[in-house]
């Protein structure tokens, strides 16, 4: 449980079994406006959940229970918590595997005084945010293996939501997206998730000149060196920027799918295929188009296709993001991770990130290489962002009333849907006519029925 007015102080459940830090923390923070409950035994915590909290500061070295096992039954149980963890070792493992496992963020002993406060306040207002909207949910995608997915915005939600629906099929699958999305991340996840999981997954970058030495590394040579496609029997081949590919390379993977799936049948044996997943920045259907992708090796990859969104449109996972950054640069470094504060978040935020993930993670890791102190501040902010940043709010202050208009604003998917239905009712069920009213094809609107869920009862008939 947590409180849902929202003000300044915070109420912390400390969990450490060191009664001097205890003491220190407590005094530190009720200094500084926060009540403190303490306790020195995890199996305690379970009572002490049955009372409002705002935050939890967790050692990960108690007696008798491990930290981390706590920290898995809060993020199952009482998910709108923010969890720092405390440890006394900064070490690689041990603090991924916390962040992994949905800590929101980590000290380390000794403990860093003004960095508490600075953890205890933000961290209070995320748990607030968090109960106030389900959109702010900036939870670690995790479990069953895969790699860790900063997912609390509507846009990532829907993409492992699709992920999940794909994982345990065999079909190709198309990852649309910008770069530096995380469209291999995606791909990972998307073999982490399925019966494939303990086969290889092999990651191929379709864009490497020449051209022969990009041949050679997908099919092999004739004197028995083995190519990607080969390694990855049995397992996923990632086909990253998959849109690169010259028309001849394109023809040779279009046969080598084709072969492989006649192959499979004959055998009758799904662990000597290959799962092919592409990846592109480009927009495939128009390249087959324009003529430079080839229409058959398009419907061959695009069984069922996934975009990711760029960070712009998921700025809910922004903060998120940054924190992940900065703990994962800090135990590659061997160091605690410095603080962010207030003005900071805000200039992320407003930020438009043409670099989308990739650039958040490489400005964050140059941010805590120069900061100063503990906790880093608006001069350690690259000038550009900050520029780029302040004429963005300057130009929303001269659009007023912009932030009443985007309230109104409802998600395309379920505009989209609203206008089937409709368009359905119409026609008395007619999909062809109603597909035509719509501007679509007969095709492609069946397609979006299904993804939409339509019924009988709106009108579609099946």
């Amino acid at each position: 449980m947590a409180p849902t007015a929202k003000n300044s102080a915070a109420r912390v459940l400390l969990v450490d079994d060191d009664e001097a830090i205890c003491g220190l923390v407590s005094k530190y923070l009720q200094h500084h406006g926060h009540s403190v409950e303490v306790i020195h035994d995890g199996r305690e915590m379970d009572r002490m959940l049955q009372s409002p909290f705002d935050v939890i500061l967790l050692d990960m070295g108690l007696p008798g229970i491990d930290g981390l096992a706590l920290l898995d039954r809060v993020s199952r149980e009482h998910k709108e918590l923010a969890v720092v963890m405390i440890t006394a070792a900064v070490g690689v493992d041990n603090i991924v595997d916390a962040m992994r496992r949905g800590a929101f963020d980590y000290l380390t002993k000794p403990l860093d005084l003004q960095r508490l406060a600075i953890v205890v306040r933000n961290d209070a207002e995320h748990t607030r945010l968090r109960l106030e909207s389900d959109g702010l949910r900036a939870a670690m995608i995790r479990g069953d293996g895969g790699p860790h997915l900063i997912c609390g915005s509507q846009a990532m939600t829907e993409v492992i939501s699709l992920v999940e629906r794909v994982a345990a099929s065999k079909v190709p699958v198309l990852i649309y997206g910008e770069p530096g999305t995380g469209k291999e991340l995606v791909a990972h996840r998307i073999h982490a998730r399925s019966r494939r999981r303990d086969a290889p997954f092999v990651a191929v970058n379709c864009a490497l000149k020449p051209v022969e030495n990009l041949e050679m590394m997908l099919f092999g040579s004739g004197n028995g060196q083995r190519g990607r496609f080969e390694e990855a029997r049995g397992g996923t081949l990632f086909l990253d920027e998959v849109g690169e590919l010259s028309t001849d390379l394109q023809a040779r993977l279009h046969r080598t799918m084709h072969e492989a799936q006649l192959q499979d049948r004959r055998a009758n044996q799904g662990e000597n295929d290959v799962r092919v997943v592409a990846a592109s920045v480009r927009h495939l259907p128009s390249e087959v188009s324009r003529g430079t992708f080839r229409a058959d090796l398009f419907y061959r990859l695009n069984v069922f296709s996934i975009t990711v969104p760029p960070l712009r449109d998921r700025r809910d996972d922004i903060a998120a993001l940054a924190r992940y950054a900065l703990a994962r640069f800090a135990a590659r470094e061997n160091q605690p991770p410095p603080a962010l504060a207030d003005d900071i978040l805000e200039v992320l935020l407003r930020y438009d990130w043409p670099g989308n993930v990739r650039e958040l993670f490489n400005t964050m890791e140059r941010m805590a290489l120069t900061a100063s102190g503990n906790v880093m501040r608006l001069a350690d902010m690259p000038e550009d962002i900050r520029e780029s940043s302040a004429a963005r709010a300057e130009d929303r202050s001269l659009l007023p009333g912009i932030d009443d208009a985007l309230a109104s604003v409802r998600p395309l998917h379920e505009v989209e849907r609203e206008m089937m239905i409709a368009a359905l009712r119409e026609t008395e069920g007619n999909v062809s006519e109603a597909a035509r009213r719509l501007g679509i094809g007969r095709a492609t609107f069946y397609r979006r029925a299904q993804r939409h869920g339509l019924t009988r009862e709106d009108g579609f008939p099946g």
